[in-house]
């Protein structure tokens, strides 16, 4: 039986906010990047809720959505359901 692997969870970024599997891969912005391991980095989508209404933890229902860079055989594919945010882009933490 084969042993399956552990992914490392996608999205992850470097101290200096620069997203780690890019900083392992090869390529360049507009032509394509490929990871350490050889297979080509997919992007993600994540839907970021925005707190904007009146109440604490309240909102519109509007969202921000960002592309998460991840290798598909290296990492898991990032949440689609990313973290709140509030109306100036700053993360909610409560």
């Amino acid at each position: 039986m084969a042993e399956k692997t552990k992914r490392r969870e996608g999205g992850k970024v470097t101290l200096d906010g620069i997203w780690l599997v890019l900083t392992e891969s090869t390529g360049q912005e507009g032509v394509g990047f490929t990871h350490s391991c050889g297979t080509t980095i997919l992007a993600a989508q994540v839907a970021h809720p925005i707190l904007d209404g009146p109440f604490p933890g309240s909102g519109s229902g509007k969202c921000d959505y960002d592309e998460m860079p991840y290798c598909p055989k290296c990492e898991e594919e990032p949440n689609f359901h990313g973290i709140p945010i509030n109306e100036n882009g700053q993360p909610v933490l409560h």
